[in-house]
């Protein structure tokens, strides 16, 4: 007697469930490999190096994976149009120096008035520090910067100002508390009340000083330091995994810094802690015309010297 085998036949809707599951691991391949190609461009895009190893004012490289106190200079420049056509460089507006520690679960931040009086290094003149961007680039930057405050500049991060709206937009904006009661372009801002900025209202409340209670260029310093923060909590948040590629897109046309993908991977995984308390200082001092006839933001030595010894401080040093 002959006896044959069946083959069991799969039911219809299994086969349609493993179509489904390929079809899934397909997509899950594709979207991981186009992850992995946008974080790579996006890392070329915004990697610029200083030239340097470390900071002259360090004994060597901070080692950000074992979670080390660093600090980044933020510069905030204007590439506008109209300055370019007139043959100006990049100057730094904004001009921020953070000192990072996870340890102590505290970052302390200073904004330096773009005004500031300060010598230029490599060039061997004393002009205003936002010049410095503009004829050497973040290179020059970083020296200027250290040598007005006696602390290592281990990173920097500049940002357009020109693409901050659109970031601010791609981020579905973010939320801010003001430090003041005025009005800007049709908004109003009211002090120690939250609210939620679009790219719009946040240049407006970003860029006010002389506006009725705005407080000036210090007021100005403290909402750039407020609206800077407020888009690094939303880049962090859950949230703006779902805009990943609008968020890249704007990252890499607006922002150039020193760190690497992989060291900026080790911020974001070793550094959050420090996040707990910022502490907001701006340098003090005050403003005139000096003897070469140009208006300077003279620092407060008091001031300075007293920031310089909670930024190092804070770096364990």
């Amino acid at each position: 007697m002959t006896y044959t085998r069946s083959k069991k036949q799969k039911s219809p809707v299994i086969k349609w469930m493993l179509r489904i599951i390929a079809v899934l691991f397909i997509l899950a391949v594709i979207a991981i490999g186009y992850l992995a190609f946008k974080l790579f461009a996006v890392g070329g895009a915004i990697h610029n190096p200083l030239n340097r190893e470390h900071s002259e004012l360090r004994s060597g490289t901070v080692d950000l994976g074992k979670g080390e106190p660093f600090t980044i200079a933020l510069f905030g420049v204007d590439s506008n149009a109209e300055r370019a056509s007139a043959g100006g460089g990049e100057r730094s507006d904004t001009i921020m120096l953070l000192s990072i520690n996870p340890d102590k679960k505290t970052t302390e931040m200073v904004s330096i008035p773009r005004d500031t009086q300060a010598e230029i290094v490599g060039r061997g003149t004393t002009e205003k520090i936002n010049h410095a961007y503009a004829y050497g680039g973040a290179d020059m930057a970083v020296k200027t910067l250290e040598k007005l405050m006696d602390v290592p500049v281990d990173h920097y991060a500049t940002v357009d100002m020109d693409g901050l709206q659109d970031t601010i937009d791609t981020v579905g904006g973010i939320d801010v508390v003001s430090n003041a009661t005025f009005s800007a372009e049709g908004y109003q801002f009211t002090q120690g009340e939250q609210q939620h900025l679009d790219g719009e209202a946040a240049m407006a409340f970003i860029r006010s000083r002389k506006e009725e209670g705005a407080g000036g260029d210090f007021g100005r310093q403290e909402r750039q330091q407020l609206v800077l923060q407020g888009l690094a909590n939303k880049l962090t948040s859950v949230s703006s995994l779902t805009n990943f590629n609008g968020i890249m897109n704007q990252l890499g046309e607006n922002v150039q810094t020193d760190l690497s993908l992989s060291e900026l991977n080790q911020i974001r995984s070793n550094y959050s802690d420090a996040n707990e308390n910022v502490n907001r200082h701006q340098l003090e001092g005050s403003g005139g015309i000096q003897s070469d006839g140009v208006y300077y933001f003279v620092p407060d030595e008091n001031s300075k010297a007293q920031l310089t010894q909670q930024l190092r401080e804070n770096l364990g040093l």
